[in-house]
């Protein structure tokens, strides 16, 4: 099978959709298929970084295209990115290599226009795993009114991707309730979540006592929020938690990673906030011993975005055995994975009382307690995410399209 691959991220970039990809595109090419990667050059989150125009090996060829990333700092910018990505794609993918199979994610969301364009010249079969859902997450954030013309474009493209698709893959229950409003109701909808990279974190997973010792935190209880600081997933209710506990010198808030929201993160700093600790992206290889490092992880889920995004970052906090403390609504994602499971405690955006309690309850709380909470959660990743299965599980997908 020729596999032809869209998406403007892809390692070393740490955005998870790119790292997802490349682990499918790993098992593709191990199973002796040829793969071409097309993405962007530069980074999302910060388009600084560069990364080589060309790369080739292991059955897979990488092409990484200029002027596809210009950051995160506006939503113009972002789109900027998108188009001149989706042009540029478009003109690569016709020439040079004739694809059995186009495999396209969400990032860009336009992305699809020229997968689509390109499915459609080359008579290739389109496989379409849907990671967010647009217009509906523009919308839901309030960066476009649901009549405008970019949303009515953008609704129409998916709609009629989601009908040309060759198979459709997105992450929860939750997702699939949303897109089956868009597409026939005779279109099966697989459902692969995304998958946590405990190969690689479990590697270098150690206590966490190295990263805490590099950053002068061996003392402290440690709350950590890693990841994406995004719009979708607001740190409101948190940071004001913060403002609650300052009294409390041995509880520590540490962000780590990036995102529009980090702003707010960085403000409260400037401010003076004495609690809070802000450190960037850590390397993919050093995942396991940063989020190692935290007593307890905070994952957070949008109350408008249950069924257009899913929080990913919920499976590495598990996968280094650590309990959580949740900010998500009752029917989410979030929900179905915490309650009723003795993981941590899951409080609603707002309930900012809710949330100190929790976090005193936790630092207070015997750590033996705490490490049998970690233990489950790490239990249900092996059990209900497993890396190697859901790699598989897609690539079969792919195979399956191509015939």
């Amino acid at each position: 099978m020729k596999l032809l691959v869209y998406s403007s991220v892809y390692p070393p970039d740490p955005a998870s959709v790119g790292q997802h990809i490349a682990d499918v595109i790993a098992t593709a090419a191990c199973r002796g298929h040829k793969v071409r990667m097309i993405t962007a050059n530069r980074g999302y989150d910060d388009p600084s970084i560069r990364f080589p125009s060309y790369e080739l090996g292991y059955g897979t060829e990488i092409i990484r295209l200029g002027w596809s990333s210009f950051g995160k700092k506006s939503y113009a910018m972002r789109l900027l990115g998108q188009f001149s990505f989706t042009f540029q794609g478009l003109m690569k993918g016709i020439t040079g290599f004739h694809p059995d199979v186009l495999f396209i994610s969400t990032s860009p969301p336009f992305g699809i226009v020229a997968a689509w364009l390109l499915a459609k010249l080359r008579g290739s079969s389109l496989v379409y795993w849907v990671m967010d859902i647009n217009p509906d997450e523009a919308i839901a954030m309030g960066l476009v009114r649901c009549h405008s013309f970019s949303a009515r474009f953008m609704e129409c493209m998916n709609r009629t991707i989601l009908r040309f698709a060759k198979a459709v893959i997105t992450l929860d229950s939750h997702m699939v309730g949303r897109l089956e409003l868009k597409i026939p109701f005779d279109k099966c909808i697989s459902v692969v979540p995304p998958w946590p990279h405990e190969d690689i974190i479990t590697k270098k997973m150690g206590s966490g006592l190295a990263f805490r010792k590099e950053h002068g935190l061996d003392d402290k209880f440690i709350v950590m929020y890693s990841g994406n600081h995004s719009w979708v997933h607001p740190l409101d209710t948190l940071l004001d938690a913060t403002n609650k506990l300052v009294h409390r010198r041995d509880i520590l808030f540490l962000f780590v990673g990036g995102g529009v929201e980090k702003k707010k993160v960085e403000r409260a700093i400037q401010r003076g906030a004495p609690n809070i600790h802000s450190l960037p992206y850590q390397s993919f290889e050093n995942l396991g011993e940063s989020l190692s490092a935290a007593d307890v992880h905070v994952v957070v889920m949008g109350e408008a975005m249950v069924g257009i995004v899913h929080p990913c970052k919920i499976y590495g906090a598990m996968t280094v055995r650590r309990p959580l403390l949740a900010i998500a609504p009752d029917n989410s994602h979030i929900s179905d994975i915490i309650d009723g499971r003795d993981i941590g405690f899951r409080l609603r955006h707002g309930d900012v009382g809710g949330v100190v309690q929790a976090i005193l309850t936790f630092a207070d709380m015997d750590k033996s307690k705490r490490d049998r909470m970690g233990d489950k959660a790490g239990a249900l990743v092996w059990t209900h995410w497993n890396q190697a299965v859901l790699r598989e599980k897609v690539v079969d997908i792919l195979e399956r399209s191509a015939d």
